[in-house]
């Protein structure tokens, strides 16, 4: 019984650490909201995905990981403030097989977008 617990305990000390590594290391985009608005819809446009996040509220942050199966190409990200106006734009570039690369998109309180990598 008690081998059985304790290789219960280390399968699940592994997965744990897996699941963890696997974050780390997939690729993602991250949207920061510090706009003193509701986000209401942000698209996000890879080569091979399209990330949608739905209602960011002021000050928050969210977070999709995506697939490194990507064709060469750039981001492009449309945002839909909670008062009807979008913010349309392209940023940073993508390739196949890149592995612990975020996206930072922030949207600040005059509307306007920064990338960093």
């Amino acid at each position: 019984m008690r081998t059985c617990l304790l290789m219960l305990a280390f399968s699940v000390l592994c997965l744990f650490i897996g699941y963890h590594a696997y974050l780390f290391i997939m690729p993602s985009v991250k949207v920061i909201n510090q706009s003193g608005q509701l986000l209401t819809r942000v698209e996000v446009s890879l080569p091979s995905n399209n990330l949608v996040f739905d209602n960011i509220a002021p000050k928050q942050t969210m977070r999709i990981h995506h697939s490194t199966e990507q064709a060469d190409g750039d981001y492009a990200y449309r945002i839909r403030l909670s008062s009807g106006a979008y913010i349309n734009g392209r940023c940073g570039y993508v390739t196949h097989d890149q592995y612990m690369k975020v996206l930072k998109l922030t949207i600040n309180n005059d509307d306007q977008v920064s990338c960093i990598e």
